[in-house]
């Protein structure tokens, strides 16, 4: 990707990205989630010739589960469920088809994720998200050490 097409793509991916942040009675935060365009797809899809267009719709289809995070005392609480799950409600109302992220495989969140509606893959699984938007197969995976997690909308209007 060019420089100049990296800057002009750097301010649409800030205003494409999603914090929420979780507060309880007294105002404190007590749970954040951020979910962003994935700069995986987009640098890839960059490099293929002749898909300059599918670039801006890759930042408008597939997102990037950031990070998760309640704080210890607020766990069992079911916060950061709410965030994922309103992660999800936002980004389905905004046309999006694709929401992934990662965790470090030794924190065994599979089942969590799982329970939240999403697929987790085995060491060196991965999807393909190219195909459906580009034509070309693109796989996407976790890389060492990390666990991969996705949820695709079932339906497309």
């Amino acid at each position: 990707m060019s420089a100049a097409t990296a800057d002009r793509l750097r301010p649409a991916a800030a205003s494409m990205s999603l914090p929420l942040v979780a507060q309880d009675r007294e105002g404190q935060v007590v749970g954040a989630l951020l979910a962003v365009p994935s700069g995986t797809i987009v640098s890839t899809v960059s490099r293929l010739p002749g898909h300059e267009q599918h670039v801006l719709l890759s930042m408008l289809k597939y997102a990037k589960i950031k990070a998760v995070a309640v704080r210890d005392d607020a766990r069992g609480r079911r916060i950061g469920a709410a965030l994922l799950n309103r992660c999800v409600q936002v980004y389905w109302q905004l046309d999006y088809m694709l929401l992934f992220g990662e965790f470090e495989t030794g924190r065994d969140l599979g089942e969590y994720y799982t329970r939240q509606g999403f697929t987790v893959l085995r060491p060196g699984q991965a999807i393909d998200v190219g195909t459906l938007l580009a034509g070309v197969p693109i796989q996407l995976g976790a890389g060492p050490g990390e666990t991969f997690f996705y949820r695709w909308r079932r339906s497309v209007r």
